[in-house]
């Protein structure tokens, strides 16, 4: 598989990674790929500190204005449509 192919599904597993619903072998092959390409590390550590900051404020104990929800939802379809 080419680089740009290893890219796009590092991308496709992202948030499943970051909920932690990928299995031993998607972690191992995302490990590797984290190891050697350096961008795909900086997406995901951007992606990690969005999905904290959005987990911090939006928590089940808290109402989240629904603007805010709608925002996300339509930023994370852009990001699968693209």
């Amino acid at each position: 598989m080419s680089e740009e192919g290893h890219c796009e599904k590092l991308v496709g597993s992202l948030y499943q990674l970051l909920d932690g619903e990928v299995t031993e072998d998607q972690v191992e092959f995302l490990q590797e790929h984290l190891e050697e390409c350096g961008a795909c590390l900086e997406r995901l550590g951007v992606e990690m500190h969005f999905t904290l900051l959005v987990r911090s404020r939006c928590r089940d104990d808290q109402d989240c204005p629904d603007q805010v929800l709608l925002n996300i939802k339509e930023a994370l379809q852009a990001e699968i449509t693209a």
